[in-house]
């Protein structure tokens, strides 16, 4: 596998971020990718391996409080301070693409983060992979909880949900194990104030997606209980673009790269993305 090199930047609003890149020889185009909530960069190796091997690079960063970027785990003051890291990796990704097409993409948070961040910068981009985006609360979330969780931001913002079951991510065990021994990813419960922000993004999303055109890919397993598949489905719907494909995978959890079928679910993903650098 091609080693990834480590890079650093700094957001507009002095927040220092740690960055990797995965980048072949005479590559024909570039992911930009946005990890989800509790994890970071360096779990996307497996996708990079096969990207790189057929010309695509991966370029993708910790969030801030994620990873190897500082800043307490998780928590985010306003969802927007999101699209400032997303701003300063594509200041990276633009060095690097050299005039190739530049994919964005999102897992989970990562996907409401890449969506809202496209709403609101409006960047020409060849297109939108969305992978378990979190656009509609799987049914292990408290509802409880998720009904509370903006009044109680206002006051107890740095006041932590239940912690994840590890076992929600993947049917392989051997993923599992690797996510629960991963020092760089949180096992803490989310942060009350990073709930209640992405559920407003959540809800400001959904608003947006008819006004969006270009190519969008949403993947999904149709067995994943922390994002409900039901969110990608409404936002297929209602994309704006003709170019939009919604692919669910059977059996598959929160993570599709990591699941049983991870080789398929790679070579398609890749695939839809060389398909539109013709």
């Amino acid at each position: 596998m091609m080693a990834s090199q480590a890079f650093e930047l700094t957001a507009t609003d002095g927040q220092h971020l740690a960055g990797q890149a995965w980048m072949p020889a005479g590559h024909r185009a570039v992911i930009a990718l946005v990890h989800g909530i509790a994890e970071h960069s360096g779990r996307y190796g497996f996708l990079a391996e096969g990207a790189n091997a057929r010309g695509v690079g991966v370029v993708a960063l910790d969030l801030r409080g994620h990873g190897r970027s500082p800043g307490e785990r998780s928590y985010v003051e306003r969802f927007d301070d999101y699209l400032l890291d997303v701003d300063a990796l594509f200041g990276r990704v633009g060095e690097l693409a050299a005039g190739r097409p530049v994919f964005l993409m999102g897992h989970s948070m990562g996907g409401a983060i890449a969506l809202h961040w496209l709403t609101q910068r409006q960047q020409a981009l060849a297109g939108l992979i969305l992978s378990s985006a979190a656009l509609k609360l799987g049914d292990d979330m408290p509802r409880l909880l998720v009904a509370l969780a903006p009044l109680i931001s206002r006051w107890l913002p740095h006041l932590r949900g239940g912690r994840v079951d590890p076992q929600l991510i993947s049917r392989d065990a051997a993923a599992v194990a690797a996510y629960v021994g991963d020092p760089l990813s949180s096992h803490e419960g989310p942060p009350i104030r990073t709930g209640a922000e992405l559920l407003r993004a959540m809800a400001a999303n959904l608003a947006a997606a008819p006004t969006l055109k270009l190519p969008v890919y949403l993947l999904h397993g149709d067995a994943d209980r922390l994002t409900d598949p039901l969110g990608s489905q409404a936002i297929h719907d209602r994309w704006g673009g003709a170019d939009r494909t919604l692919r669910l995978w059977p059996g598959s959890r929160h993570e599709t790269l990591n699941d049983l079928d991870r080789e398929a679910v790679r070579t398609e993903l890749i695939d839809w993305v060389l398909a539109r650098c013709a």
